[in-house]
């Protein structure tokens, strides 16, 4: 690790200054020179002395900066100094006219008024004693975090992670991580168990077998397994691994178990004879979400039409000739409160959803569309001609939720619609799923429509698997390919993977090829294919209809590597070219990105003038404005324009290659999959039809044959831990 440098001085003005994360870039006098020094430092204004520690970096755009790990203030000293710093706007609620003021009526006891004596405070002109009392709130709160960025530092927190600990906790942020430091591995934070078991032993001098130190060990095993899927662990499994993991015998964590239990941090329940323990809030999530599945399936829906009829009259409309499992399926949905629908590509799901609309809308019911993802929401809307949403913007975040996701939704003010269509059900994990679920009103239908062979949601809980095994929730598969679809060799081959056959170049469409290559040629090959080939070949555009995926991030055949390579071919750096490197990363204009994580109170301008909040995980866009002077880029996803602060700049990547997870719910007019350097456990075959499933128009595969036929030959699927369909039966009782 670099050796941090330290600098002292005056803070002459502030460039930027997030209120929410602190990001700050400032310029700071010091006794020998200007130094622009930029990191998380809330509060800090101009007049104040500043001393930071952190590191110099030389940024090809802006030039030499100090990036601060840690800093320490203090308080002006003078009464000029004291006039500049709350003239600066630093504390909100007072501008430069009511500085003046302050410090004529208070002088050097300006800040203990503010802090301490409000009623003295609302004596000043243009001061009411309410708004005394919320500039002594905010006063606090400034200071309250950099007390805690202090006090944090010393245990090796970065000024970040103390921001992000203070947003959670507040004003008793310190009382909580000394009493137990382990919450530092928990969110925000997320720190390794190792670094913080470091901190509590040797700084805190916490005995091995203490109360937070086992607790702590036990949480950080169960976030990890969630982490992978799954939303219980077996009881036994989980007292044998954490007592391995922080070397405690086995008694000692059999205790703590059952003592989290009784405290409701934990939950046990017994599953087909063995015991399983919980987190609360996924036990929580099974719960609430098979009660209501419970309650919603044991009510017989209302039907007011004649399904025979109306399914005639739906096809006369759509001029749509329905196979027979289609009209079983509309048949089904008709009949049941709860439906799922499941099938691969070229098997009818679009028409069908396209019937479930018309069918009850001919009845004046009011039909609504979600699905996980943006691009999700965005094809079903494209294929149903009926707008979709996103399943958090159909249960409209609450502005402002951070971590803790809150929506206006809920049980007790459902979502207003008779029919509710969720799409791409497999990628929909546990805790989504029962904030759905519980606010669909009484007497609505939900249809459930996914593809079960596809990856399981990201999250933990597999939701599709356990309702379709339950055997509890009616349901329809659609198995016939339809004529039209035999003709692609993508479909028949996503088919075949399915049934552990090889893919093949049938050559009657040639919409899939297969090309060898190694570790040492598939960065020129797959750079040829999107800048050159596939574009004069087929007409495609390299950046609108071209996607690379990869089953990985790392290694040579990874994301990381061949968004560089593709930046270099598709985008390179030319001296009028506008870019920004943050951290090493190189945005520039033109550059096709991905947001990574859902944000839901970055604003928006739809190209017909409407604004609104949010953009979310998955979501693919271009730079079409880099603006050096204000540090900001301007980004364009689909209709929707969205101006970028640096502050959310790590929520974006790259995307000329993503991997085949961040590419669920997607169709892409054609696709390059790179199984060159595939990493063995990514090896199997639920990933390789997922990835087939994303073309629509060319699917070209690059890399190792062997990799590919390890892929189509391994079945196995990743065990999760969930007791849904136990749930589902207890409550169908």
């Amino acid at each position: 690790m670099q050796e941090l440098e330290r600098l002292e001085g005056t803070v002459l003005y502030v460039t930027f200054q997030s209120r929410d994360t602190g990001f700050t870039v400032l310029e700071l006098e010091t006794d020998t020179e200007m130094v622009t020094v930029v990191g998380e430092m809330p509060g800090v204004a101009p007049g104040q002395q500043l001393a930071v520690q952190g590191v110099y970096s030389n940024h090809p755009s802006f030039g030499v900066q100090f990036k601060v790990h840690t800093y320490e203030i203090s308080l002006p000293g003078d009464e000029n100094a004291m006039l500049t710093y709350l003239s600066s706007g630093a504390v909100k609620g007072i501008g430069p006219v009511t500085a003046r003021r302050i410090m004529k009526e208070f002088g050097l006891d300006a800040f203990e008024v503010m802090e301490s004596d409000p009623v003295r405070l609302s004596q000043v002109k243009g001061i009411s004693y309410r708004r005394a009392l919320e500039i002594q709130q905010e006063f606090r709160r400034i200071y309250g975090i950099q007390d805690v960025i202090a006090n944090l530092s010393v245990y090796g927190l970065t000024a970040a992670q103390a921001i992000a600990m203070y947003g959670v906790y507040g004003n008793v942020t310190m009382e909580i991580v000394t009493n137990n430091p382990f919450i530092l591995c928990d969110e925000p934070c997320n720190l390794p168990f190792e670094q913080v078991d470091n901190i509590a032993m040797s700084r805190m001098s916490q005995e091995y077998d203490s109360h937070s130190r086992i607790s702590g060990g036990i949480m950080y095993v169960l976030r990890h397994n969630s982490g992978n899927g799954h939303c219980c662990v077996p009881y036994d499994r989980l007292v044998e691994t954490v007592s391995a993991f922080i070397g405690v015998e086995p008694e000692k964590v059999e205790n703590m178990v059952n003592q989290c239990c009784d405290e409701g941090t934990l939950f046990s329940e017994e599953i087909n004879g063995r015991d399983f323990i919980y987190p609360a809030q996924l036990y929580v999530a099974e719960m609430v979400s098979t009660r209501k599945l419970a309650q919603l399936l044991a009510v017989q829906p209302k039907n007011n039409m004649d399904v025979t009829a109306a399914i005639k009259t739906v096809q006369r409309m759509l001029d749509i000739d329905y196979a027979q499992n289609q009209i079983k399926a509309l048949e089904k949905v008709a009949d049941s409160s709860v439906c799922i629908i499941t099938g691969g590509p070229g098997t009818g799901k679009t028409t069908l959803v396209k019937g479930i609309i018309s069918m009850f809308e001919m009845q004046a019911d009011v039909v609504s569309l979600c699905a996980p993802t943006g691009r999700a929401a965005k094809r079903l809307s494209e294929l149903s001609g009926k707008e979709a949403k996103t399943i958090h913007r159909l249960l409209e975040v609450v502005p402002g939720t951070r971590n803790d996701i809150k929506f206006s939704r809920n049980q007790d003010n459902p979502i207003p619609c008779d029919v509710l269509i969720v799409d791409e059900f497999s990628m929909v994990d546990i805790v989504l799923f029962s904030q759905l679920i519980t606010a669909v009103k009484d007497g609505c239908r939900v249809v459930l429509v996914g593809d079960y062979n596809q990856l399981p949601a990201v999250g933990p809980g597999n939701i599709l698997k356990d309702l379709l095994e339950s055997g509890m929730v009616p349901n329809v598969q659609l198995t016939d390919i339809f004529r039209q679809a035999q003709e692609s060799d993508i479909v028949v081959n996503a088919h075949a993977i399915n049934s552990g056959v090889y893919p093949k170049t049938s050559g009657k469409t040639g919409d899939y090829f297969f090309i060898e290559s190694d570790e040492n040629r598939i960065e020129t090959l797959v750079s040829s294919l999107v800048e050159t080939r596939l574009p004069r070949a087929y007409g495609f555009d390299s950046f609108e209809d071209i996607q690379i995926l990869c089953p990985s991030r790392k290694r040579r055949g990874g994301t990381q590597n061949l968004n560089t390579i593709m930046q270099k071919v598709l985008n390179p750096h030319v001296n009028d070219r506008d870019e920004i490197v943050f951290n090493g990363i190189t945005f520039r204009k033109g550059d096709k990105v991905m947001q990574i994580k859902n944000n839901y109170d970055l604003e928006f301008v739809r190209d017909n003038g409407e604004t609104d909040m949010g953009v979310f995980n998955g979501d693919i866009g271009r730079i079409i404005k880099v603006d050096k002077y204000n540090k900001t880029l301007t980004i364009r996803f689909d209709d929707k324009t969205y101006v970028y602060e640096q502050e959310f700049f790590p929520q974006l990547e790259h995307a000329w290659a993503i991997t085949v997870h961040k590419s669920q719910g997607s169709e892409f007019k054609a696709v390059i999959l790179c199984l060159c350097d595939t990493p063995k456990e990514l090896q199997y075959r639920n990933l390789l039809y997922t990835a087939f499933t994303r073309a629509k128009d060319l699917l070209v595969v690059t890399g190792s044959s062997q990799v590919l036929a390890t892929m189509v030959a391994n079945n196995k699927k990743q065990l999760r831990y969930s007791g849904v369909k136990h749930f589902l039966e207890e409550y169908n009782v």
